[in-house]
């Protein structure tokens, strides 16, 4: 799994997409986007806190029910809904708040999982198997042995490299396709 640094990084660039939408920033101001971001980004990890507080197993459910989609979809919705009822946010905050909130599963699937049954169970409650990509490009934490150790940090530089690597690579590569759509029509 993908570190909290690793998770809040992704928040940051799901920032960076918004942080010149005058929609957003009619309602937000700069610094509540940012905040927004990077705690819908690490929400899914939630499930530490309920794990310990329903089974005083910190990892008792963790990359369960928080880390599917569907649940993305319902507390986006709910999140997106509460925020409506107050301001008359865009209907395009609904999509960031998903695209924040994906972002960690991501991220979770990308990264190499020393635990069994490794990855994520993203497609809940259509399927409660577990799910990660072939190929991890991000070390994966490990919590045996403590918090601090060398593999953590080498996981944590690893995605200060990786993630904005790839958040470049996806953000180009959408404005080109994008550019293409536009000459095209």
């Amino acid at each position: 799994m993908a570190s909290p640094i690793g998770h809040s990084l992704a928040g940051c660039f799901g920032f960076f997409l918004v942080r010149k939408n005058p929609q957003f920033l009619k309602y937000f101001s700069s610094k509540q986007l940012l905040i927004t971001a990077i705690i819908i980004a690490n929400l899914p990890d939630i499930d530490f806190l309920l794990g310990y507080f329903f089974y005083q197993n910190f990892n008792a459910i963790h990359r369960q029910f928080t880390h599917s989609f569907f649940v993305g979809f319902v507390v986006c919705i709910i999140i997106f809904l509460c925020l409506r009822f107050y301001k008359k946010i865009p209907i395009s905050f609904l999509v960031w708040l998903w695209g924040l909130y994906f972002s960690h599963i991501i991220l979770d699937m990308l990264a190499y999982d020393r635990y069994l049954p490794a990855g994520v169970q993203c497609f809940l409650p259509f399927s409660s198997d577990y799910f990660a990509f072939p190929i991890s490009i991000i070390g994966g934490l490990s919590f045996t042995g403590g918090i601090i150790q060398l593999n953590n940090f080498l996981t944590i530089l690893q995605e200060i490299v990786v993630i904005p690597l790839l958040f470049f690579a996806i953000f180009f590569l959408t404005k080109m396709i994008y550019k293409n759509v536009q000459i095209d029509n």
